[in-house]
């Protein structure tokens, strides 16, 4: 029987679910199991109907039809199913029925209640996991910090110390707690793979349509880009013509060796401007990954 893994949290964004998603999916796959990730498609053109992205072997769809970071998933998980849809229960019922899997993953699932999951992997911010502890309009969060104690696996994200924030210890007591970072794995130029030293010292446009456009600026800043304009847009932005041409003549104007941005924003991006543009690739590191997929096999808590 196949098994359900929810990947969630309880902030607006910004805590790397697809980051993770992409970790635990390639993880999955390389012990030979088939893994379909069910994404809801936030801002995909195609709709909220149920959308095969890729099989495993073919993506069929792409950006601006696909959403963003489900097409993040199907071309960083090779052999993965990806699949988008407003009801996960539609999407998981199609899957049942086309291929036979062995690992569902709920991408951005915790809050989606209708659907049944086998295990409920939730990230916070290291930082500031639970900002003011209030949810949407008074603060930035989903729901009240009480809906980690649904929580199985708890994993705080851009940690720089194996420490428990204080004012979440009392939501997370008894839960298996993580830790993780995010660093920048490569840059892509032209489809070419470089390291990161090929960013330093490089005059740059940077620009993101991200949850937190700050970090990806700091994050370029300590790579030694020099930024001479930045642009931020608002997360899951959809870039035109436009935008595109806007950034490349304050390229031109600045006389930079190129424009940079973060790759779920590349993806998005018109192809014919794409020769012109760097993205960083980023994963994720935990502190203890085989206790963490030892722990996935391990727990089998079917919750309704």
């Amino acid at each position: 029987m196949s098994k359900i893994i929810s990947i969630g949290n309880i902030s607006l964004g910004g805590t790397g679910k697809t980051p993770m998603a992409i970790f635990l999916a390639n993880q999955l796959t390389s012990f030979g199991y088939k893994v379909c990730v069910l994404s809801r498609g936030y801002r995909g053109k195609i709709g909220y109907d149920v959308n095969l992205i890729s099989d495993g072997k073919e993506i069929f769809l792409t950006p601006p039809l696909a959403a963003d970071e489900s097409y993040m998933i199907a071309i960083n998980c090779p052999g993965c199913i990806v699949i988008t849809g407003k009801e996960r229960v539609k999407s998981y019922e199609y899957a049942e029925k086309n291929f036979d899997i062995d690992f569902y993953l709920l991408d951005d699932g915790f809050q989606h209640r209708k659907m049944p999951r086998d295990l409920d992997i939730v990230l916070l911010d290291h930082k500031n996991p639970i900002s003011t502890g209030l949810p949407f309009p008074f603060g930035y969060l989903r729901e009240f910090p009480s809906a980690l104690k649904r929580a199985d696996i708890i994993v705080f994200t851009k940690a720089n110390s194996f420490t428990i924030p204080d004012k979440v210890k009392k939501y997370i007591k008894e839960k298996d707690i993580f830790y993780s970072k995010t660093k920048t794995k490569e840059v892509v130029f032209r489809n070419e793979q470089y390291p990161i030293s090929f960013l330093k010292g490089k005059k740059v446009v940077a620009f993101s349509g991200i949850a937190k456009n700050s970090s990806f600026f700091k994050q370029l800043s300590k790579l030694g880009v020099e930024i001479v304009y930045k642009k931020g847009y608002m997360d899951h932005h959809l870039y035109r013509e436009k935008d595109m041409d806007f950034l490349c003549k304050l390229g031109n104007r600045y006389n930079v060796d190129f424009l940079i941005t973060t790759e779920k924003d590349y993806v998005k991006i018109p192809e014919k401007y794409k020769n012109n543009i760097v993205y960083l690739k980023i994963e994720i590191t935990i502190n203890d990954v085989e206790k963490f997929i030892n722990l996935i096999f391990a727990k089998n808590k079917y919750k309704s």
